[in-house]
């Protein structure tokens, strides 16, 4: 970080090959340099502007290290992707895995939320050894954006019930690639039938949007419907499909 720039981004570890492409750090190199002290003659002030990966946890920890240095009138970090979505709003076990912060609601049919990828999401312990996020990141992201709204905006008129939600269909075009910083999650309501309380329709699209761009445009069509009435059809379908490979299984032994 020289003398002379007034803003820097820093992005998680998960994605060294982008910094290294375009200039920025992660999240390790800038917090080495910052308890080495080697940031300490640095004019200000300088805008650390936080990227994918970087979360609340790391934002606390590169603070706590610009106050012992006393650098804070001389950098200042730049965080504000707003709180993740709610555990019962995604159906995801793991705050690692959510991709959907700070939803809220624009108008009677879009919903709009950032994107926030957490350096160990699910979607990239595996490898992340490209400049840009891959595609399923984008799939994943609007597939969780249709989950949350449902949940948070349609079914919770209801909330004596926990609905199981079915994708019918998903349907993707990639426009541009996606890269480890800002972008936005913009979901329309393109059709819903929600005056039976046991099945609720919807379908959807919803862009990913980053620098004034679509990166990708996700059309979903799915299903809310209320407990116990897939219940019997999953089980059974189920069964048969255990049967299914059993018999297929002694017929080529």
């Amino acid at each position: 970080m020289s003398s002379s720039a007034t803003s820097r981004l820093v992005v998680g570890d998960r994605f060294r090959d982008f910094a290294e492409a375009v200039g920025a750090e992660t999240f390790s190199r800038l917090a080495r340099s910052l308890d080495a002290g080697d940031l300490d003659t640095v004019d200000g002030p300088v805008h650390v502007v936080a990227g994918q990966g970087i979360g609340e946890f790391e934002i606390s920890y590169l603070q706590d290290a610009v106050t012992r240095r006393q650098l804070d009138d001389r950098i200042v970090l730049v965080h504000s992707t707003g709180q993740p979505a709610r555990r019962q709003d995604l159906h995801k076990a793991r705050e690692d895995n959510v991709l959907v912060a700070g939803l809220t609601q624009v108008d009677d049919t879009t919903y709009e939320a950032a994107l926030r990828l957490h350096d160990h999401n699910e979607l990239l312990v595996d490898v992340q050894d490209r400049v840009h996020v891959q595609g399923m990141v984008a799939v994943e992201a609007a597939r969780q954006m249709l989950v949350a709204v449902v949940e948070r905006y349609f079914t919770a008129r209801w909330p004596q019930q926990r609905y199981y939600i079915v994708l019918n269909s998903m349907n993707t075009t990639f426009s541009n690639f996606l890269f480890p910083v800002g972008a936005t999650l913009r979901l329309t309501v393109d059709e819903s039938e929600v005056s039976e309380p046991s099945r609720l329709t919807f379908r959807t699209t919803v862009e990913v949007e980053q620098a004034g761009r679509a990166a990708a445009t996700v059309t979903i069509d799915a299903a809310a419907f209320a407990p116990g009435l897939l219940e019997d059809k999953e089980l059974r379908r189920a069964k048969s499909a255990v049967a299914s490979t059993m018999d297929a299984a002694l017929a080529s032994a």
